[in-house]
C-alpha cells in the first residue's frame, strides 16, 4: 500500500537503480531518459528530484550501497548536462551529494568512485553561470569545500595524479570564477598542482636556468636550432598538466589570467627557470602577453628579496622568440631605471637592470623605439645630479648602444650621445643618412676639433661623406670659409676629403701644400674647383657659396636637385657681380658697410639665379630691346649703378687695345709680358658672371691667383629701359 501514494518524482528516479548489490551499477537507460524528460518539463520537478536524491544517497552511504552511489552520481551528471540552463536550481544539492560522497571513509578510497565524482563535478564547472559563481555566497562556500576535500582525497587518500590533474582542468573550465576574491586561491592552487606535476614530468624545466648572452656579435642560431614548442603548439597532448596549464593561461579572461601568472611567478621563484617561463608565455594569447611583463615588475617592487632572479627571468623573456605586443617600452624602461637607481648600492641589481634594459632594446616593438629609449635616457643624465647615478645612466646608455646593430640615429643625437660616451667612431657607425640641418652640421664639425682624437677625425669626416656626401662637402665649405686665421688640422681633413670627393688632383696636392705652410685656402682659390661644372656637378652650389659674403646655409638648397624657376625670381633675389673701376672718391665706412649689407645674399636665393648670356647683356647695355613679350621695366638708381659697371666690363672685354692686355684664350701668340698683364686685369676685373659662362676664366684660373677685391658702383645720371628674356626682376636693388 506503501507503494501506492509513492510521489511520481520518487518512483521516477527509484526506477532508474537495477536492483541488487553489485559495486558496478549502471542506471537503467529507458527509465533514465524518461527522469530527464520529466525534470525538464518544469522546473519545480527539478527542485523535487534534486532533494529527492539528497535523500537517497544519504541512505545509500549509510547502508554502503556502494551500486547506489555510482547510479546516483551518473544520474547528476547526465542531469547537469539536460538541465544545464537551470543549473542554479539544483547545484547546491548536487554539490551536497559529492561533498558526502568524499567524506564518507567507505567511499573516499574507491577510485571509481571518486571519478564518478570527477565526472559530475566537471559536468558542473563547464555549465556553470557566472553570476552564480559571483552572487551567490552559500554556493561559493560549497564550491571552495568541495575542492579543497577533492584535492585532500586524490592526494592523500588515493594518490592518484590524473584525478588531481583533473581536478585542476575542471576548476579552469569554471567561468568567471576569477571575480570572487574568496575562490580566487583556489586558481592559484590548480596552478602551482599543475606546474609541479608538469616539471616532474619534463626534465628540461627542473632546475634552474637563468643565464642569458646579450652580445651582439655571437653567432647566432638558427630557429631550427633554438625553436622550442610552447604550450601553445602542444594540441594533442595525452597528459592532464599540460592541458590543465593550457586552459589556465590560454584565456582571454584576464583576472583568471593575471592569478595564473602570479602563481606562475611564486613557482619560478622557488625553481626559477627561463625555459619554464617562455614555454608557458607562449600559451597566453598573443595580445595579452604583456601581462607577464607588467605583473614581474609589480613583483619586483614587492619581493625585493628577489628581485635579481625576476630581472633574471624577464631578460630571458624578453630576448626569447616569444612574441610580447601591446608593452609600453618606454613605461616598462622607466620602472626599471626607478628600481636601478633606488637599489644603486646593489651592484647585483644595477647590472640585472642594464640586462634588462638591452634585452628590452633587443626586441623592435616599434620603428623608432631604440632612440626613443636613448632620448629618454639622455634627458634622465641632464636632470640628474648624483655622480653615482649619472655613471648608471651612462652604463646603460652604453648597454644600449652595444645591442644596436643597425643605423637609428640622427646627428644631431650622436652630438648628445657622444659627450657620454667616447668611442666616438663606432657610435658613428649608428649614425643614419638622413640629411640633418645646416646647424646640427656645423656643431659636428666643431666637435670634430674639440673633442674627437686625432685618429677619429679622419674616420669621421670620411664616414661623414660617404653618409650625407654632397651635404657634407657644401656644408664643410661654408663652415671653414669662416675659419679663424689659424686653421686647425680638421681644417685640412675637409679639404683632403673634399678633394677625394671631387676627384681632383690638384685641390689635393694645393691642400697638402697649405698644411705644410699653415696657410687658408682663399676663396678665390677654391673658386678653380668649382669653375667647370662639367667635371664638378656640385660647381654651381659651390660657387653661389664662394661669391656669397653670407655663411648662411639652408639644407633644402644644398641637397635639391631641382633647377631654379627664372620665371619666378624676384628683383631682391638676384645678384650681378660687378668689375670695379677707379674709384673718383674714396668710399666711406657707412658706405661700404652699405654696399656689403646690399650685396649679402642668402643660400636659398642664390638657388635661383642663372646668370644672363654676355650678348644679352651687351643688347641690354646698348639699348636694344629683346623680345617684347619679357616687357620692360623702369630701372632703379640701383639698377643704373650696376648698368653702367656691367656696361664698362663688356668693354674691357671687348677691347683689345694694349692698355688691358687681355688676349683670346684661343690666341696661341700671346707672349709672357701679356700673361703678366693678363694676371693684373684678372686679378681686378673679373666678375662672377665670367665664372659661370667665360670659357677665358675657366682656362685663365688654375694660372692666375684670384684676390677678392672692394667693388666701387658708378652711378648714371638718366633713366634708362632695361628689357630682359630672363624676367621683369633682374637685379636686385
Amino acid at each position: 500500500m506503501g507503494l501506492l501514494f509513492t510521489p511520481k518524482h520518487q518512483k521516477l528516479v527509484n526506477q532508474c537503480y537495477p536492483t541488487g548489490r553489485t559495486p558496478d551499477k549502471k542506471p537503467k537507460s529507458s527509465e533514465t531518459s524518461y527522469l530527464l524528460y520529466y525534470v525538464n518539463s518544469r522546473r519545480t520537478k527539478l527542485e523535487k528530484v534534486s532533494v529527492y536524491l539528497v535523500k537517497r544517497t544519504t541512505a545509500d552511504l549509510n547502508h554502503r550501497r556502494i551500486g547506489n552511489v555510482m547510479v546516483t552520481l551518473e544520474l547528476l551528471d547526465k542531469i547537469v548536462v539536460s538541465c544545464k540552463e537551470n543549473l542554479n536550481v539544483f547545484v547546491k544539492e548536487f554539490l551536497d551529494i559529492m561533498i558526502k560522497t568524499l567524506n564518507n571513509n567507505n567511499f573516499n578510497i574507491d577510485v571509481s568512485v571518486v571519478e564518478k565524482v570527477e565526472e559530475a563535478f566537471r559536468s558542473i564547472c563547464m555549465h556553470l553561470d557566472g553570476v552564480l559563481c559571483s552572487g551567490d555566497l552559500e554556493f561559493i562556500q560549497m564550491y571552495q569545500s568541495f575542492v579543497n576535500i577533492y584535492f585532500q582525497v586524490v592526494t592523500d587518500r588515493i594518490r592518484n595524479d590524473d584525478l588531481l590533474m583533473k581536478g585542476c582542468l575542471d576548476i579552469s573550465k569554471t567561468t568567471n570564477l576569477a571575480r570572487n576574491p574568496q575562490v580566487g586561491p583556489l586558481i592559484s592552487k590548480g596552478v602551482e598542482l599543475s606546474l609541479s606535476k608538469f616539471q616532474e614530468s619534463n626534465a628540461r624545466f627542473q632546475g634552474e636556468s637563468l643565464e642569458v648572452d646579450l652580445h651582439p656579435n655571437d653567432k647566432r642560431l638558427s630557429r631550427s636550432q633554438t625553436h622550442v614548442t610552447g604550450l601553445d603548439e602542444a594540441k594533442t597532448s595525452s597528459s592532464y598538466s599540460e592541458m590543465a596549464l593550457q586552459s589556465y593561461f590560454n584565456s582571454t579572461e584576464t583576472d583568471k589570467l593575471s592569478i595564473s601568472i602570479r602563481a606562475l611567478i611564486r613557482r619560478l621563484i622557488e625553481v626559477p627557470n627561463k625555459e619554464l617561463l617562455q614555454y608557458i608565455s607562449n600559451g597566453i594569447p598573443v595580445q595579452l602577453r604583456y601581462l607577464i611583463i607588467i605583473l614581474f615588475n609589480y613583483e619586483l617592487n614587492q619581493n625585493e628579496g628577489h628581485s635579481v632572479v625576476l630581472l633574471k627571468l624577464m631578460t630571458g623573456l624578453l630576448v626569447s622568440e616569444v612574441s610580447i605586443i601591446g608593452l609600453s617600452v618606454l613605461d616598462f624602461m622607466r620602472k626599471i631605471i626607478t628600481f636601478q637607481l633606488g637599489h644603486s648600492n646593489d651592484l647585483d641589481i644595477v647590472d640585472a637592470c642594464k640586462n634588462t634594459i638591452c634585452a628590452l632594446n633587443k626586441k623592435t616593438y616599434y620603428k623608432d623605439q631604440p632612440l626613443d629609449m636613448i632620448s629618454e635616457i639622455l634627458l634622465k643624465l641632464k636632470d640628474n645630479t648624483s655622480q653615482q647615478h649619472k655613471v648608471i645612466l651612462v652604463n646603460n646608455l652604453q648597454a644600449i648602444i652595444e645591442t644596436t646593430n643597425v643605423p637609428f640615429m640622427t646627428l644631431d643625437v650622436f652630438l648628445e650621445v657622444a659627450v657620454y660616451l667616447q668611442d666616438y667612431v663606432n657610435l658613428f657607425n649608428l649614425v643614419t643618412d638622413i640629411i640633418p640641418g645646416g646647424f646640427v652640421m656645423n656643431k659636428f664639425f666643431k666637435f670634430l676639433s674639440t673633442f674627437a682624437s686625432s685618429e677619429d677625425q679622419e674616420i669621421l669626416m670620411d664616414d661623414a661623406f660617404a653618409k650625407f656626401k654632397n651635404f657634407t662637402l657644401l656644408s664643410g665649405l661654408i663652415y671653414y670659409l669662416a675659419q679663424g686665421n689659424t686653421p686647425d688640422k680638421v681644417y685640412y681633413i675637409y679639404h683632403k676629403r673634399a678633394a677625394q670627393f671631387l676627384g681632383f688632383n690638384e685641390y689635393q696636392a694645393q691642400t697638402k701644400f697649405k698644411k705644410q705652410q699653415k696657410e687658408l685656402f682663399t676663396r678665390s682659390e677654391l673658386v678653380n674647383c668649382y669653375s667647370d661644372p662639367g667635371c664638378n656637378k656640385n660647381a654651381e652650389k659651390g660657387l653661389r657659396i664662394l661669391i656669397s659674403q653670407s655663411n648662411r646655409v639652408s639644407t633644402t638648397d644644398l641637397v635639391s636637385e631641382t633647377p631654379p624657376d627664372t620665371d619666378k625670381i624676384a628683383t631682391s633675389e638676384l645678384l650681378l657681380p660687378t668689375t670695379p673701376t677707379t674709384p673718383t672718391t674714396p668710399t666711406t665706412p657707412q658706405q661700404q658697410s652699405k654696399l656689403t649689407s646690399s650685396c649679402d645674399i642668402s643660400i636659398k636665393s642664390l638657388d635661383k639665379i642663372k646668370s644672363p648670356k654676355v650678348s644679352d647683356l651687351k643688347k641690354a647695355a646698348n639699348g636694344i630691346r629683346l623680345t617684347a613679350s619679357h616687357g620692360s621695366l623702369r630701372a632703379s638708381q640701383s639698377v643704373k649703378s650696376r648698368i653702367t659697371n656691367i656696361t664698362f666690363l663688356l668693354n674691357e672685354l671687348n677691347n683689345e687695345s694694349q692698355e688691358t692686355g687681355i688676349y683670346d684664350p684661343e690666341d696661341d701668340e700671346a707672349g709672357a709680358t701679356e700673361k703678366y698683364d693678363l694676371a693684373r686685369s684678372v686679378s681686378t676685373k673679373v666678375s662672377p658672371s665670367d665664372t659661370y659662362n667665360s670659357k677665358k676664366f675657366c682656362s685663365l684660373a688654375t694660372a692666375v691667383k684670384l684676390e677678392p677685391l672692394q667693388d666701387t658702383f658708378r652711378d648714371v645720371t638718366t633713366d634708362i629701359e632695361v628689357s630682359s628674356p630672363f624676367s621683369a626682376n633682374v637685379f636686385s636693388s
